[in-house]
């Protein structure tokens, strides 16, 4: 995939996940539904994945190279690394505790939006420093995926945001539909 269309995706998703959130009244932000995150704790969770990869972007590339080597293999598409982390999570693996969210207060939705964002605009930002030889170049540790080139990480964080956002729209119907069953 190639910068631009990563970084349209970027924006678009982290626009489509922030629009939904910020209609949620503070039981759809604040609640578990069936042991999962609310929509508060999955908004603290993507903010969470967006600093440590504005920081990994922000690294030098001779460290970069020194610490994770340099890619020496054919670029992995988007639909593959989806499948292989869709099939990572089918098989049991969970977000490391350091991007596990607390409970989140619904008085911090607005903050926490705008956090979101700017740190999306930040990462689109430090992904236009890089040409795309870096991008496909240099690597970088990922909990789940193993070492992935700066551009599968790129991918990684949109399909990423994405697939919270259909966890998110889940949940949310789950939720009314909850509501609308204790009401009868």
């Amino acid at each position: 995939m190639d910068k631009k269309t990563i970084i349209k995706s970027l924006d678009e998703n982290v626009i489509q996940f922030n629009e939904l959130v910020k209609y949620l009244n503070k039981d759809e932000f604040e609640i578990n539904i069936n042991h999962k995150w609310s929509a508060g704790q999955d908004l603290v969770h993507l903010i969470k994945v967006l600093k440590i990869v504005n920081i990994g972007f922000t690294l030098p590339k001779p460290l970069l190279q020194l610490m994770y080597g340099i890619n020496k293999n054919e670029a992995r598409s988007f639909q593959l690394l989806q499948t292989l982390y869709k099939n990572a999570l089918e098989g049991g693996a969970k977000s490391p505790s350091i991007y596990i969210p607390k409970p989140v207060l619904f008085e911090s939705k607005n903050h926490l939006i705008q956090k979101h964002a700017t740190l999306n605009q930040l990462f689109i930002d430090k992904m236009n420093d890089h040409s795309d030889n870096a991008l496909d170049r240099y690597r970088l540790p990922h909990p789940i995926l193993g070492k992935v080139t700066l551009r599968e990480l790129a991918c990684f964080t949109s399909f990423h945001t994405a697939h919270h956002f259909e966890l998110l729209k889940t949940k949310n119907l789950t939720q009314k539909q909850q509501r609308t069953h204790d009401l009868t």
